[in-house]
């Protein structure tokens, strides 16, 4: 685990100071009163109960422990770990039922290679031949429509505001928005405001791309000689 990733926990035991939880493949974690919540917490209970599934960001580790927080992440964050989840053990049901007794075996095989079910079924829509790989011949045309199942895509939104000053910044906005990509569309909203949306099917490499787009806008604004401004929609 990175700084800043996004993890799944579950709540063991609860005290006014520091809430220890148990993370994937059995690491343990703690969380520090301040990053249960922003401010004064009165009642530490509202936020973090026993057996209760939170969404967390790695701060950093100590030895075996892993520093987290829970307050740094937003809605948006929060819903894509629980959609991840929620598709890890949808693709587990599915390879119980498909391939049963002999599920344990494979799955334990894939895992060695992949961090989750789902992530191997991922890299299988691009790539058939790891189904071949890993599944028996019986089984793959089940697999096979696993994988070919869309995944549901998600939007990234940012708020940008570019200020152009020369007669031509109509001209220019127009060049600095001008891009190839399907996955990306702008919107007007008024005087030097546009919102900007990005279609992504992984969340993670969604938040890269999007890093990079407003980096290639900006660089683009400043060519132009205006001034670039952005902000995430929350």
């Amino acid at each position: 685990m990175e700084e800043g990733d996004l993890v799944l926990c579950k709540v063991k035991e609860v005290s006014n100071t520091i809430t220890s939880v148990e993370l994937p493949e059995g690491k343990q974690g703690t969380i520090v009163s301040s990053e249960i919540a922003p401010g004064r917490i009165k009642f530490m209970r509202q936020y973090v109960v026993p057996n209760k599934q939170v969404v967390c960001k790695v701060l950093g580790a100590s030895g075996d422990n892993i520093h987290l927080s829970l307050r740094r992440v937003n809605s948006k964050e929060k819903k894509e770990v629980m959609q991840s989840f929620k598709q890890e053990q949808a693709t587990k049901v599915a390879f119980r039922q498909i391939l049963g007794e002999d599920e344990k075996e494979i799955s334990e095989k894939i895992l060695e290679e992949y961090t989750t079910l789902a992530k191997f079924i991922d890299a299988a829509r691009d790539d058939k031949k790891l189904i071949e790989k890993y599944i028996p011949k019986a089984k793959q045309g089940q697999i096979k429509k696993v994988a070919e199942k869309k995944k549901k895509s998600q939007e990234l939104k940012q708020n940008v505001k570019i200020k152009c000053l020369e007669e031509d910044g109509v001209k220019k906005i127009k060049e600095i928005f001008d891009t190839e990509d399907k996955n990306i569309s702008i919107s007007y909203i008024s005087a030097g405001k546009f919102k900007l949306k990005l279609q992504v099917e992984d969340f993670k490499k969604g938040k890269k791309r999007m890093t990079e787009l407003l980096e290639e806008l900006e660089k683009k604004a400043k060519e132009n000689n205006c001034e670039f401004f952005a902000s995430e929609e929350k």
